[in-house]
């Protein structure tokens, strides 16, 4: 079996519960595994690079919030966003927000979903995906399949 790496980055910021709001300049691994076709290639590496850079873009200076019934599509919809966060409120434009169809924006949930986009995106080459999110230089979460 060999495996082919792909690195994208993106610039967001984000809050738990038990933080305030902050800003990460995330580092993502995308690791595509499986068999060579009949060419010799795992992936095509510039498809690959395309696919995890437009995925990256749609978080890229923006506020990731969960999507979940306090903010779910109706919410989404209007022109601005009031969020309290330890006691601190907050009103964004709609359009410095990414909803994320997740229950926390944690970065092990964010790498699964990134994992998700990229599996949708190339589920007719039967490849396992991983995605390392690195947060920081010294922490990081994956996930894999």
């Amino acid at each position: 079996m060999h495996y082919v790496e792909i690195l994208s980055d993106f610039s967001t910021s984000h809050f738990l519960e038990s933080e305030y709001i902050h800003g990460h300049n995330f580092k993502i691994n995308a690791k595509f595994y499986g068999n060579l076709d009949k060419g010799g290639m795992l992936i095509d590496f510039y498809k690959a690079k395309d696919a995890l850079d437009k995925i990256c873009a749609q978080f890229d200076h923006k506020v990731m919030l969960p999507l979940s019934a306090e903010n779910g599509k109706d919410n989404a919809t209007t022109a601005t966003n009031k969020i309290s966060v330890q006691e601190k409120n907050y009103e964004i434009s709609n359009d410095d927000i990414v909803f994320i169809p997740i229950r926390a924006t944690t970065a092990e949930y964010v790498a699964e979903h990134i994992t998700n986009q990229l599996k949708e995106k190339f589920k007719t080459q039967n490849l396992k995906i991983s995605v390392e999110l690195e947060e920081n230089y010294d922490s990081s979460a994956t996930f894999f399949e």
